[in-house]
Formats: C-alpha cells, structure tokens, sequence
C-alpha cells in the first residue's frame, strides 16, 4: 500500500506541483519554500475561521470545559500548523530535499482527509468551507514543500539506494 502512494505521491510532485513551484517562481519570483510557508500562513487563518463558530458558541453559552476544548483544539492546530512553517523556512534543499521522502505519511493523512471532506461536501458551513481549505492549503504547502530535487541517492556495494 505505501509503495502504491509513494508511485502516487511522485506523480503529483513531478507532474503537477514541480510545474507549479517552477511557474510560480518564474512569474512571481515566490520560490518553492516561500511559496509552502505562504500556503502554511493561510491554511492557519483557515484553521482559525473553521474553529471560530463552535469556540464563540461555547463561550456565548456559557460552557466552560466545552469553550476549553474548542480553545486547545484551535492552539494545537495552529501550533501545528506554524512548526511545519518554521520547517519549512529552515529547510535548504543544497544537497536533495529532505522533505520528500519524510513528509510523504503527512502529505497521505492530509490527502486522506481533503478525499473525506470532499465526500461530505452538500450542506457546508462556513466552518466546513474553512476546514476544507485549511486542508487543501496545507496540502498544497506539503506539495510545494517537497518539490526540487529529491534526496541523493548513496550506493552501497555499487548499488542506489535511497536515501
């Protein structure tokens, strides 16, 4: 199952965000790593607007331990949200990209959960909308983010291997 992504996985970093990271940094001058962290940057104001409606009806409600549930939850996702960022800004990709290969379980969970949104697509809020695009932000900054060269391959004994 994981080789079957990773053959997934590739096809749309080759095919549609390498093109797309290369357009972008040809006609706006965004490189791949600035354009990941804008992505991130709003996929977190997404993040904030998906969990506004709940955590405002919680605290107008008078419900503390739910007002403090919706609260974490809106921190660890925006925590999460800026680490990835963080890492992004920190990663120079001088020898391969080490993001390829190790954000490619996140790219899948994120992917996962943009495929169960999109099932789930009549009847949407504007917290859905936002999570929606929250979700595609961050998996379009996962994408961008993994795009250049991917990680030297090292031989052992005469023969690639991946890195």
């Amino acid at each position: 199952m994981r080789q079957t992504f990773a053959s997934f996985d590739d096809l749309l970093i080759e095919r549609v965000f390498q093109p797309l990271s290369d357009s972008m940094s040809y006609r706006f001058g965004l490189h791949r790593l600035l354009a990941a962290s804008t992505c991130i940057e709003l996929a977190t104001v997404a993040w904030a607007l998906s969990q506004a409606p709940d955590l405002s009806n919680a605290v107008l409600g008078w419900q503390a331990a739910s007002a403090l549930i919706h609260l974490v939850l809106l921190l660890l996702g925006l925590t999460a949200l800026l680490s990835l960022r963080r890492l992004f800004r920190r990663v120079a990709a001088t020898t391969g990209n080490p993001l390829r290969r190790a954000m490619q379980p996140h790219r899948a969970v994120v992917l996962l959960l943009l495929t169960a949104r999109l099932v789930a697509l009549h009847g949407m809020g504007m917290a859905e909308t936002a999570d929606l695009a929250m979700l595609g932000l961050a998996g379009m900054a996962l994408y961008l983010g993994a795009c250049a060269t991917p990680p030297p391959l090292h031989r052992v004994s005469g023969l690639p291997q991946a890195a």
